[in-house]
């Protein structure tokens, strides 16, 4: 997986990739509210809807 995109938490420069920013440790992946599937931040902006269950997808951070 790669790709660039900016870190939501500090808008560093990162790649697919990382789990975590290297520069703020934000987590750079999402988890549905319904089902609990996870997807990788750099998606963000593609997925509408879960793409395991097809609910809406929200802007939740994984923590961690």
């Amino acid at each position: 997986m790669g790709g660039t995109f900016k870190c939501p938490g500090c808008g560093e420069t990162t790649w697919g990739a990382l789990k975590h920013c290297p520069k703020c440790g934000e987590p750079l992946t999402r988890q549905c509210h319904e089902c609990g599937g996870t997807w990788r931040y750099i998606y963000e902006g593609d997925y509408r809807f879960c793409p395991s269950c097809g609910a809406r997808a929200e802007s939740a951070r994984l923590g961690g």
